[in-house]
């Protein structure tokens, strides 16, 4: 499987990016699992009971970890100790329980149980959700940096740096997604995940069938759509977004330059240029199927394409264009530095569009193109970014209260744009409360309490396929599944 760049450390409490996720699925599994049509099934708990500030799980029978160890619910509560004590703080609290919890386990009856301050609407998904480290990989969270120490299908057997990681089958392992094997016909023994940025060589090694699966997103599709002994799982993604910077000092915390920023960007010329004629403009900030809350977000609320508002917005607010078009205020030019992962021919033609659509109102662009290690390194350690043209893509929505509000990544969260919109979070402290159609509306009216600002620019959504070449697999959200893997001859 090719999978693009390395994207760093696999130890799961560091690290909420999707390639990441995608290896360590492998090797660390959570309490319970979602089906495609996002019903959730058994899988490290066989049953649960659920209330608007409670969950408790029954763990299953027979778990082990690969160093052979049972799997306890005394283990299971640590892990959710772990993720929130200050010491270790880990961005998976926000994905999983953004909310102060307790965690408790009972081994005698075989059940652990976390307990919200608050209600919380997603809990028993939420919480379920957690990869769940074995006691010595949590003791020695150093040893599973580019390894392995979980209860998953497959452990990490090696790592060559910027090339790739094997992953062999563990034995005996029968507690996947419904109780799924690794053993079943055709599970492959053996997986190895390589990095292979260029699409067209991972185009050109699934054609002939050097590689069994590979996500394509840009012009490559064509021609592996013509050839019928591929088979291809589609994945919806958010494709395009514009994540803005607004600490401190930033030229982005200056809402009039964001909100001229929005209405210079027209949309559907990015979208068609970023997904290769093949995507559609985004009208909701969720995207993953099964959309938890669908409906159009976008229209009306987010700034509409309008060049002379966007030149009026920055005339108003005291900058001017200079000779070259740029415009500069008090003697600073108004520049973005704007960064996006490299890999993807359409991503870097999307990004210089974007260049020349803000150019055109005398906003100034450095583009700067990063491997994914170096992507997440300026988004989670440096913040040296003014924006980053990517695409956040969540379960569900309560998880976007890390990424638009919250803690900022120096103190453990993922607000990596220090934001602080005040309806977006009183509305999100509502909604996490709230379920069903009272809950949607409420997530809606946060979403939109962004869009407002422009503290975040959704431009596309489309398809990150899998192609696979003598082999199938089933995908659930954003991943492939290691259970579904089946090769043929």
């Amino acid at each position: 499987m090719n999978l693009g760049t390395d994207p760093g450390t696999i130890n799961p409490y560091k690290t909420t990016g999707g390639t990441n996720r995608q290896i360590f699925a492998f090797s660390y599994d959570t309490l319970v699992a979602r089906t495609p049509d996002g019903s959730v099934v058994p899988q490290l708990a066989t049953s649960w009971k659920v209330s608007p500030d409670q969950v408790t799980y029954t763990l299953r029978k027979g778990v082990t970890c690969e160093d052979g160890t049972p799997l306890t619910p005394s283990d299971v509560a640590a892990d959710f100790d772990y993720i929130k004590d200050p010491k270790t703080l880990s961005p998976w609290v926000s994905l999983t329980i953004p909310l102060s919890y307790t965690a408790t386990a009972d081994d005698a009856a075989g059940t652990v149980t976390i307990k919200t301050k608050t209600p919380f609407g997603f809990l028993l998904e939420g919480a379920g959700s957690l990869p769940i480290v074995c006691p010595s990989g949590l003791k020695n969270p150093g040893s599973i940096e580019h390894a392995s120490n979980g209860t998953g299908p497959y452990k990490v057997t090696s790592y060559v740096p910027g090339d790739h990681y094997t992953l062999d089958a563990r034995p005996g392992y029968a507690w996947g997604p419904n109780g799924a094997k690794n053993s079943a016909a055709g599970s492959p023994k053996t997986v190895k995940i390589a990095f292979v940025q260029n699409e067209s060589t991972s185009a050109n090694q699934l054609l002939s069938g050097q590689v069994n699966a590979a996500q394509i997103t840009g012009p490559d599709r064509t021609r592996l759509d013509a050839n019928t002994t591929l088979k291809r799982f589609d994945v919806p993604v958010m494709v395009g977004e514009l994540n803005l910077n607004e600490a401190g000092d930033r030229v982005l915390a200056d809402p009039r330059v964001r909100l001229a920023m929005a209405a210079a960007l027209d949309r559907s010329q990015v979208t068609k240029v970023g997904t290769s004629g093949l995507g559609q403009v985004a009208d909701n900030m969720m995207v993953e199927k099964p959309v938890s809350c669908p409906g159009d977000e976008t229209t009306g609320t987010l700034p509409a394409y309008n060049p002379g508002s966007a030149n009026q917005t920055l005339d108003v607010a005291g900058y001017t264009k200079g000779a070259d078009g740029i415009r500069s205020k008090n003697g600073k030019r108004l520049t973005v530095n704007l960064i996006y992962q490299v890999g993807a021919p359409q991503t870097v033609s999307a990004v210089e569009l974007i260049g020349q659509q803000l150019k055109a109102v005398g906003i100034g662009t450095n583009l700067k193109g990063l491997t994914q290690a170096a992507f997440l390194e300026a988004l989670y350690t440096t913040q040296d970014f003014d924006a980053y043209y990517s695409g956040i893509n969540l379960e569900f929505p309560f998880m976007m209260t890390a990424y638009w509000g919250g803690a900022t990544p120096d103190k453990g969260g993922r607000n990596t744009g220090s934001i602080v919109n005040e309806d977006f979070d009183a509305l999100s402290a509502k909604a996490l409360a709230a379920s069903g159609a009272k809950g949607c509306e409420l997530w809606k009216q946060a979403h939109q309490a962004l869009l407002k600002r422009a503290d975040v620019l959704p431009i596309s959504v489309g398809d990150r396929p899998f192609y696979t070449s003598k082999a199938s697999l089933q995908t659930v959200g954003l991943f492939a599944v290691p259970t579904s893997l089946r090769l043929y001859q």
